[in-house]
């Protein structure tokens, strides 16, 4: 999803970025660390810093600028996946229905610009679907998430990463959620 200030318009590429449940695991890019790993075969951090090369690679295949890891919207993407796996639910709006442009504004990102453009992408997977390779696939494989991914006016990034699902699953499980930005 995007929405740009300061008319807070929704594009198409938002009303079509909804939630994405995984169905298939590509194959993994050596360059980019432990894009295979599953939750538990290595740290967070680790499969978070995959998750950035596998969307950087993307990005550079196509020309586009690499995005950079921002605090600020780690801590919203990070939050907001922590709350969907602990009260069970999937959803850009969280259950107080507060949105992701509600989420990054109260981390302090949109403080100060005076135009700027936001977007969200989700997803969770379990065992050989929860990797980093596996979502950024899924996410390229959806047309509103692969615009997020490519839109070449995002600068920043934040990657929250979290085990377990937002349902019951055997196996181990993640839930991702990037949050991406550009202020001017």
């Amino acid at each position: 999803m995007r929405l740009r200030r300061p008319h807070l318009r929704l594009t198409a590429a938002a009303l079509s970025a909804c939630a994405l449940a995984l169905v298939g695991a590509p194959s993994a890019s050596a360059a980019c660390g432990h894009t295979s790993a599953q939750p538990g075969q290595t740290s967070r951090a680790a499969m978070a810093s995959s998750t950035l090369c596998l969307v950087n690679a993307e990005r550079s295949e196509r020309g586009l600028r690499p995005l950079r890891l921002n605090r600020r919207l780690s801590r919203a993407a990070r939050g907001h996946a922590r709350d969907m796996v602990h009260r069970d639910y999937f959803s850009h709006d969280s259950l107080s229905g507060a949105s992701f442009v509600d989420r990054i504004r109260r981390s302090g990102y949109l403080s100060g610009p005076r135009a700027w453009i936001v977007g969200e992408n989700l997803a969770w997977g379990s065992r050989d679907r929860s990797s980093p390779s596996a979502i950024v696939d899924a996410w390229m494989h959806s047309p509103g998430h692969r615009a997020n991914i490519l839109q070449r006016r995002f600068r920043e990034i934040g990657i929250g990463l979290v085990n377990g699902a937002p349902q019951s699953v055997s196996g181990p499980a993640a839930t991702y959620a990037t949050d991406f930005g550009a202020r001017s």
